[in-house]
């Protein structure tokens, strides 16, 4: 579900496709299946009008396909995931590259403040405000660099990466809640490799926080399908 938090700054429309992101990517709604605006009209007590706006965001998003009679649900494949990770790598990896060669007192000590925020939030057992700041701990690398058109592509992605890392939160909370302590070493080592500018032992710790999320979507991608057939 959702977190009411998250829904604050966004407007309606944005609100019911965050809404149907989570839902489509959990398989709560299943791939193929067929969504009238009426039927979600209804769904989420709405006019038609925001309803629209939420299908014109997810079928930009290749998540629904547009039909005459309504919207198709295209669910991300495991390769669609692993497409995903390769992009947060490549944008990481730029930024990691261009901050290097510039002042890093500030976005590192930005990153510890996330840091915090994450072990806090896993204190009290809450796993949408980690999965939120950990993504913003990483957007602090790529905001730092102020290239517009990174930060379009990374927008771009976003959504779909906070419920990915939404999903593989709320499952580690539930059944493997002490895995967090290795989190925030591995999270711990990015910050040391960013103060040190080690290139070499930056790309290693991305890659062991990418992967590891990433196999962890993919168990239970796979539990989800079993448990369907």
């Amino acid at each position: 579900m959702i977190p009411k938090q998250w829904m604050d700054q966004l407007s309606t429309g944005e609100q019911i496709a965050l809404d149907l992101r989570y839902k489509i990517i959990s398989k709560q709604i299943k791939d193929g299946e067929k969504l009238s605006e009426n039927t979600l009209a209804q769904m989420y007590k709405m006019s038609r009008s925001p309803v629209r706006d939420a299908v014109k965001i997810l079928s930009n998003d290749k998540l629904i396909r547009l039909e005459r009679m309504g919207a198709v649900i295209m669910a991300l494949s495991e390769n669609d995931i692993k497409e995903l990770y390769d992009m947060r790598l490549m944008i990481e990896s730029f930024s990691f590259e261009k901050i290097r060669k510039k002042d890093i007192s500030k976005v590192v000590l930005e990153l510890h403040k996330k840091l915090e925020m994450m072990k806090v939030a896993v204190k009290f057992n809450d796993a949408a405000e980690f999965a939120m700041q950990d993504i913003l701990f990483h957007q602090t690398m790529i905001e730092s660099i102020h290239h517009k058109q990174l930060e379009k592509l990374w927008m771009s992605i976003k959504p779909t990466m906070l419920i990915l890392n939404l999903i593989s939160m709320e499952e580690r909370m539930k059944f493997n809640k002490g895995d967090f302590e290795r989190i925030f070493k591995n999270h711990h080592e990015y910050i040391t490799t960013v103060e040190q500018r080690d290139r070499k032992g930056y790309k290693k710790v991305l890659h062991m926080n990418f992967d590891d999320v990433h196999e962890e979507i993919d168990d239970l991608f796979y539990s989800q399908t079993k448990e369907e057939n």
